[in-house]
């Protein structure tokens, strides 16, 4: 600084000085106030790191799930295709029996409709091939694009689900773990907040020099230490309201993370039930897929020997295109379900290492 005044006897004096000063100042955390601040910021990153997880466990289960409905959809193509050919033959032996007189137009319309109904299929299974292959490569961060599906839906398969499950691989879900840390970041939080009440101890120092023109000794060495005990006497209520705010919000996180873990269990339970169902759902459709196969093949060998019209073999026909239907969609269910106990585990179910 520098400046110039007045003294007693009138004279004019101008001095300059500098105070170049380090100052070093420490709270003493003697009732845990900032460890317990400390505490919950690094529980709230924890629950966060846990929220990433679990979005990653989304996405990946998104993209297998559209996976295993592309795969499906082509399974359906390749059907729709080979019952397209089995029409057509039909079809030619309906146009071959009416062109010498030995069916009716009524046999032949017929199974010119049932070639129109399967042919006008595809198109519409092509559109959804093309929009689910669109939906995955989005999904995955590329541009719209044919993306190759599994040489046959049967071939994907998971390993089985064991028949019971230990309790502790519920653990491994991201959203339990990012619940059990925001309830401890909240207990934490509480903490900090209670110790609000209480009295602080603040340790202070300065050293440094003093230079100036108006002192006959130069540089002069200056220092100081020294220390503080606050205490909140007057807030107008605001300690009190933060406290009951921590308290809050703990009582919420502890009912959320009781959500969490009921909706866990919930969740793993259903696509247990849900996968056994679907075992049970899928033999019984093989028994009747037997049953409907060999149907079929009776009323064609009838028809061809001229004992029964071509209504059964069309209703056979219908019935077994039907079936097969189902039997892609129930082992796509089978699978989805898999993928969805997969997700409801939080990764799979075997337990992680890292489960404590």
């Amino acid at each position: 600084s520098n400046g110039r005044s007045v003294n007693a006897f009138g004279v004019p004096t101008q001095s300059a000085s500098a105070q170049p000063v380090f100052q070093a100042s420490y709270e003493v955390d003697v009732f845990g106030k900032n460890r317990h601040a400390w505490q919950a910021k690094k529980w709230q990153t924890a629950a966060a790191e846990a929220q990433q997880a679990a979005t990653q466990v989304s996405v990946s289960t998104a993209v297998v799930r559209l996976y295993v409905q592309l795969t499906a959809l082509q399974a359906q193509k390749q059907l729709l295709h080979n019952t397209l050919r089995s029409r057509e033959q039909t079809l030619k032996i309906a146009q071959d029996k009416a062109r010498v007189g030995y069916s009716s137009q009524l046999e032949l319309n017929q199974a010119q409709a049932e070639y129109a109904a399967t042919q006008q299929q595809i198109p519409v299974n092509q559109k959804a091939i093309a929009q689910s292959q669109h939906a995955l490569s989005t999904l995955i961060g590329s541009v719209p694009q044919a993306l190759p599906a599994a040489s046959s839906l049967k071939s994907l398969r998971m390993p089985s689900v064991p028949v019971s499950l230990p309790s502790e691989v519920l653990n491994q879900r991201p959203d339990i773990a990012a619940a059990a840390y925001a309830l401890a970041a909240s207990d934490a939080q509480l903490k900090s907040s209670r110790a609000q009440f209480l009295p602080t101890l603040q340790l202070s120092a300065t050293d440094g020099v003093l230079l100036s023109s108006a002192l006959s000794i130069d540089p002069v060495h200056i220092w100081a230490v020294g220390g503080s005990i606050l205490a909140p006497l007057f807030q107008g209520g605001r300690l009190t309201a933060q406290f009951e705010q921590a308290t809050s919000v703990r009582d919420e996180a502890a009912w959320q993370y009781r959500a969490s873990v009921l909706k866990a269990l919930q969740e793993v339970e259903d696509q247990l039930v849900a996968e056994k169902s679907l075992r049970e759902q899928q033999a019984a459709l093989q028994a009747q897929l037997r049953a409907v196969g060999s149907a079929l093949q009776h009323a064609n060998n009838r028809y061809h020997a001229g004992y029964s019209p071509y209504l059964e073999v069309l209703d056979a026909q219908r019935a077994l295109y039907q079936l097969q239907v189902q039997e892609i969609q129930l082992h796509s269910d089978v699978l989805l379900s898999q993928v969805a106990l997969y997700q409801a585990l939080g990764g799979g179910w075997t337990v992680s290492k890292k489960v404590n």
